[in-house]
């Protein structure tokens, strides 16, 4: 929390304590640390799979990166909106949604936010409205797919949950919250939204194929990913598990691509391996302890066997320690736990709460910008176009509360109809008060940076 230690560091280090404990104190055989990194018979190897699939998607996401199939979909689709403001901004909306939705949140962000001040600069706008509605849609696009983030791939490997399932149950809400929270956008920086009309010459004439470094690999990554999906929504994982469809395409694009393996190899992020392996084994010491046990029992105790306040439980529970602390870890934990709880009705509604606690852990990142989001703040800074803490706040925080507030409508329609009809009309009233407030207050709450200054530092000592 406090950034002052390495996560790879941290983890690891809080896996080797986990270590002694268990092998010295507790009498555990060695061979249970490998059941812990890599799973067993009973769960199907389900964190060695989690690796695998992991690793095959960087390889891929890698090879595509170098190809600038990324930016060259993203040029061609802002190029479309001919400098429209709100038009632009829908488009730099649905580019988010998509590179998101192929790509872990840390890339997508390298990719997205330097392209998106270099547009700003090539139309001479404010850069701010689309830097902010992206870095919040970037969660949002990490749970379309099953592939889409680290938590979703922990997530449907332990609960065996295909990659059409997952879609048609989450990454359908997550498209519905999407074109909420890009209405809710859209009405918040309408009059911030204008576009000189002498720039729209430029952007027109504007060359996409600047930002394409190797044609022939682009179309070589694109095939592969239109594959890859097809495979993942033909293939069910009973037959072939989706980690070894991902190796197939990425040795076969790693063949095709030509490029230097070595550097391919190079550029692999060995950190996430190390902090996810460290993850899985603290994860696993709070199981064999019976913590994890007591807490599923402590959440079914408070849903007093209630589906429907369950759901909600594990949806706000999760988002709002995703918050401050990694949603990696927090998904780790939390997995065993939804696995733990009692009374439910059938399996299908433990899936259910398989699915609230992806939209929780990876929508509750934006709560707040000690995640992912303080490397928004670095690029932006970098590129002499800051950000400031107050302002990610106060958008962060709101436009959560309301994507999770739609979510917590549509589980309470589904369970409590006549309750979900009365929570429609008191978010209505709330959106629209909030509305009010972000126009009426934009920069009256400079304080709450300062106040978040002094507590960080008073952590950090």
């Amino acid at each position: 929390m406090t950034g002052r230690l390495n996560r790879a560091v941290a983890s690891l280090g809080g896996a080797l304590i986990c270590f002694f404990v268990l092998i010295f104190l507790e009498q555990y055989k060695f061979s249970k640390i490998f059941d812990l990194l890599f799973g067993t018979v009973r769960d199907g190897f389900a964190n060695f799979h989690s690796i695998s699939l992991i690793l095959a998607m960087m390889f891929i996401v890698q090879i595509t990166h170098e190809s600038g199939l990324f930016q060259f979909i993203s040029i061609s689709l802002i190029k479309l909106s001919k400098a429209k403001p709100i038009l632009l901004m829908t488009f730099f909306c649905l580019i988010t949604l998509l590179i998101s939705a192929i790509l872990n949140n840390i890339l997508a962000v390298i990719i997205l936010i330097p392209l998106t001040i270099t547009v700003s600069r090539i139309l001479n706008i404010n850069p701010s409205p689309y830097i902010l509605t992206q870095a919040i849609l970037v969660n949002i696009g990490g749970t379309l797919f099953s592939i889409s983030s680290i938590p979703n791939i922990l997530i449907t490997t332990y609960a065996k949950i295909s990659f059409i399932e997952f879609f048609l149950n989450v990454g359908t809400l997550s498209l519905v919250v999407f074109v909420f929270t890009l209405i809710f956008f859209i009405m918040l920086y309408r009059r911030d939204l204008v576009i000189p009309r002498e720039n729209l010459d430029i952007l027109i004439e504007y060359n996409v194929w600047n930002f394409v470094q190797n044609r022939n690999l682009l179309y070589k990554s694109m095939i592969s990913f239109i594959v890859l999906f097809s495979l993942f929504i033909i293939i069910p994982p009973e037959l072939l598990a989706p980690d070894i469809i991902a190796w197939i395409i990425a040795i076969s694009l790693i063949l095709i691509s030509r490029l230097n393996p070595k550097e391919i190899f190079s550029k692999v992020d060995l950190e996430l391996i190390l902090y996810l392996l460290g993850i899985f084994i603290i994860a696993g010491a709070l199981e064999l302890s019976g913590i994890l046990k007591l807490f599923g029992t402590l959440i079914s105790n408070l849903g007093e066997g209630d589906s429907y306040i369950l759901l909600i439980l594990i949806l706000w529970i999760s988002a709002l320690l995703s918050s401050s602390i990694d949603n990696i870890p927090i998904t780790k934990v939390l997995i065993p736990v939804v696995g733990n709880i009692q009374n439910l009705n059938s399996e299908a509604l433990r899936t259910q709460l398989f699915y609230s606690l992806a939209i929780g852990a990876n929508w509750g990142d934006n709560l707040t910008p000690l995640g992912d989001n303080i490397l928004v703040m670095n690029i932006c800074e970098q590129n002499k176009r800051p950000i400031s803490f107050s302002q990610f706040f106060r958008l962060g925080f709101f436009t959560t509360i309301y994507q999770l507030l739609i979510i917590t409508v549509y589980f309470t329609v589904v369970f409590k109809p006549i309750l979900g009809i009365v929570l429609i009309f008191i978010i209505s009233f709330l959106i629209i008060i909030c509305y009010v407030f972000f126009k009426i207050s934009r920069d009256k709450y400079k304080s709450i940076e300062n106040l978040f200054i002094k507590v960080r530092k008073f952590i950090v000592g």
